[in-house]
């Protein structure tokens, strides 16, 4: 502050014993640092800049007053005392720096206020030309600065209660208190002028200044606290337009709800003709589209596949699920009571409902699945490598989630599905049709529900689809009755059978490298559990048992650097994993031990490695 002005005052107040004592200087100092801190900490929350540059002003006041009133020169050694003088004034000038801007802040309100901004924001700049000034280790840059601010500061002060009067015409509440602050801090300036011309004596010039300091903390604390809760209050406010709009909205909402399950319980009583004209209507709608998208491989509507991308796509598939024998799946679904929503809202409300119902279906599909428009509302998916029970489940997450989503407008919109499994040796229109017939019966059973086709008949071989060729299928047969062994054995098929197809579908032999790897990791870990329980056991063929263990891995591990080497031999590899680890070991090595390993083992009792 400019409590650091004048040179002359410092140096009496360094060399001069003072009536005030250490500690009411320090209390001074200590309402100064608590004003910025309490401003500080609630800058956080609130962000309002005015705030934070007060919190400034307290500290940097703070510093200044430190260094004038004596406390520093108290504290510091005598090497430090040359620097408090200039410290002093660089303080007190980056105080009346901050002044302004403070108060432009707080008067933003006020437009006349407004207007001296410009004048302002020139006088905070002369002041920090003060502060590098006074900064300069050269004496007459120094008593520049004094002089300076000298002229500042009544200028300052003349602007800042010139722009409060402006703002308590216009009606702003804290024009009051900023006033008298300014005037506080006027005080300090001329009450340091008039000790330095001899009109005051020092002892007095210093209480004065002490008191007025009081005074200014007080009125800017004042200051602060009223800008917090104008703050808050509009916080508040707008929270509470926020929940009001919101409760607003959910009754518009609850209204609209009943209004709609009005117009469908009356609407029901003519569900039979209402349902032949959906029919007829959508079967014009369908050949119209034909007619216009017959080129075209995507629905210029929906974006989803046409009928023509769908046959050239699907044809491949089923090629390739007869030669991999892997299984294939297909979804029908049609929008319930879509007539009623072009009935009620128009066609254009229609459009909207198809548009997002494919938005939502494409957030549930995987990127191997692909989405087709049939006709109308009636869609298909088409879901490569999914049996039924998957594409059971992927029809249920279909439906669930067009029945959760509340198209604007329009409500609700629920949708029925049916589900086939293609069969080897049957045509594309009989699979079809199959998906259709499960699609009516989840009509007839009363919509918004997922029906599959008839199960395949046994003696078509659909069981083939099942299984991949060289597939490694654990049996119930093959359980010891420990849940360790049954468990890790389990996985080993598994692993074994992923590799297999991995194998079989010409994939990348990184990707082989990979699934080997993974097998013969947990195969080792498998090895070392099973020594370690047959240890517990006591059981008397351990030794043999660990050397075909070791024999094995030695094996495994030979593949693996063939693989590596990229010395992919199927043959070899095919051979290891049916004959030596799972028909030669699992299935019968193992066999030998399952009567001395205890069945009620749970994998806590696996003994620690190296036991």
């Amino acid at each position: 502050m400019t409590l650091a002005m004048l040179p002359n005052l410092v140096l009496l107040q360094l060399e001069t014993p003072r009536p005030l004592n250490l500690a009411l200087e320090s209390f001074v100092a200590g309402l100064l640092v608590a004003l910025a801190l309490l401003v500080v900490l609630s800058y956080r929350p609130l962000r309002d800049r005015a705030l934070g540059l007060a919190g400034l002003f307290g500290l940097v006041a703070a510093g200044a007053w430190i260094a004038f009133s004596g406390i520093a020169a108290a504290l510091l050694p005598a090497a430090c005392t040359p620097w408090i003088r200039p410290l002093s004034l660089a303080l007190g000038a980056l105080c009346l720096a901050l002044w302004p801007l403070i108060a432009s802040q707080l008067l933003s309100a006020s437009p006349g206020a407004r207007a001296l901004d410009p004048i302002q924001r020139v006088v905070g700049l002369c002041s920090l030309l003060a502060t590098a000034m006074a900064l300069v280790p050269w004496p007459p840059s120094r008593h520049l600065a004094e002089i300076l601010l000298g002229l500042i500061a009544p200028l300052m002060a003349g602007l800042t209660l010139s722009a409060g009067f402006r703002a308590r015409r216009d009606m702003v509440g804290i024009a009051s208190a900023l006033g008298a602050a300014t005037v506080a801090l006027l005080v300090c300036c001329a009450t340091l002028w008039a000790v330095a011309l001899g009109w005051l004596g020092s002892e007095a010039g210093i209480a004065t200044v002490e008191v007025a300091l009081v005074a200014l903390t007080a009125l800017l604390g004042w200051s602060m606290l009223h800008r917090m809760a104008e703050l808050n209050l509009t916080t508040q406010q707008a929270r509470a337009a926020q929940l009001a709009a919101a409760e607003r909205q959910a009754e518009e909402l609850e209204a609209l709800v009943e209004n709609r399950n009005l117009e469908l319980s009356t609407r029901l009583r003519d569900l039979n003709e209402a349902r032949q004209t959906a029919e007829q209507a959508n079967l014009g709608l369908q050949r119209a589209m034909d007619q216009l998208e017959q080129a075209a491989s995507t629905d210029r509507l929906t974006g989803a596949w046409n009928r023509r991308r769908f046959e050239e796509a699907v044809l491949p598939e089923i090629a390739l699920a007869h030669r991999r024998r892997e299984p294939l799946s297909l979804l029908m679904f049609d929008l319930d009571h879509f007539k009623r929503v072009n009935d009620t809202y128009g066609h254009g409300m229609g459009d909207l409902v198809l548009v997002g119902t494919v938005q939502c279906i494409r957030e549930q599909l995987r990127a191997s699945d692909a989405l087709v428009r049939w006709g109308g509302e009636e869609f298909l998916v088409m879901a490569p490598a999914t049996r039924l029970e998957g594409a059971m489940g992927l029809a249920e997450k279909l439906r669930a989630a067009l029945a959760a989503r509340v198209f604007p407008g329009a409500g609700h919109v629920t949708m029925s599905l049916g589900v086939a499994e293609y069969m080897l040796g049957e045509g594309l229109r009989e699979w079809i049709d199959r998906a259709d017939q499960a699609l009516y019966q989840a009509k007839a059973g009363g919509r918004n529900q997922v029906q599959a086709a008839p199960a395949a008949d046994p003696s078509e071989g659909s069981a083939t689809l099942s299984r991949s060729l060289f597939e490694v299928v654990w049996e119930s047969a093959y359980e010891s009755g420990n849940i360790i062994i049954d468990t890790q054995h389990k996985k080993l098929f598994r692993l074994a059978s992923a590799l297999m197809s991995v194998i079989t579908e010409d994939r990348p032999l990184a990707d082989v490298a990979l699934s080997l790897e993974t097998l013969l990791a947990h195969t080792a870990q498998h090895f070392h559990d099973e020594e370690a329980l047959l240890r517990e056991a006591h059981y008397h063929d351990l030794p043999h048992h660990a050397a075909i263990h070791a024999s094995l891995l030695t094996k495994a591990r030979q593949l693996q650097a063939d693989v590596e080497a990229n010395r992919l031999d199927f043959g070899k590899l095919a051979t290891f994993l049916a004959l030596d680890l799972v028909k030669g070991h699992i299935l019968t090595e193992d066999q030998s031990y399952f009567a001395h390993v205890p069945s009620t083992a749970g994998l806590d009792e696996i003994p620690p490695a190296g036991a």
